[in-house]
């Protein structure tokens, strides 16, 4: 099982966090390799396609809006994993600053595969938590 966790500390209120990061089918708002994003299953399964045209299918496992997090499950998809399980969380540092973490574990399907797959995974979550503190310390949340 690989594991990747990537975390950054967002100078403004838990709440304003989790009103941008807390949406399950809101990606396409602060993850640029995403281009669009729809529900279906009752808002449990989400499609998503990204920039280079493939498609995502994301399972909801959990959702907590009093616990600010969220953990979700890779259904299909182009990347060579199994077991895929993550999840994205906002916890308050002090009453103006939050740390956001995405955090996720998957079973690669070849063991060659680990370490790009690792790397690749954590280039994405960095570059979604950065485009995610940009937009919610400029105040893009509204919140």
């Amino acid at each position: 099982m690989a594991n990747v966790s990537v975390s950054i500390d967002i100078a403004a209120p838990v709440e304003s966090v989790w009103a941008l990061l807390g949406e399950f089918n809101g990606l396409p708002a602060w993850l640029e390799f995403v281009r669009s994003s729809r529900l279906s299953d009752d808002g449990r399964l989400r499609h998503l396609e990204a920039i280079d045209g493939s498609i995502i299918v994301e399972n909801l496992l959990e959702h907590s809006a009093p616990g600010t997090f969220y953990r979700y499950a890779i259904v299909e998809g182009p990347d060579p994993v199994t077991n895929y399980r993550a999840k994205l969380s906002a916890s308050a540092i002090d009453a103006t600053h939050t740390r956001a973490t995405w955090a996720s574990e998957f079973e690669p399907l070849d063991e060659q595969s680990a370490a790009a797959l690792t790397g690749h995974y954590e280039v994405l979550y960095r570059a979604g938590l950065d485009r995610l503190k940009t937009l919610v310390e400029a105040g893009a949340t509204g919140g």
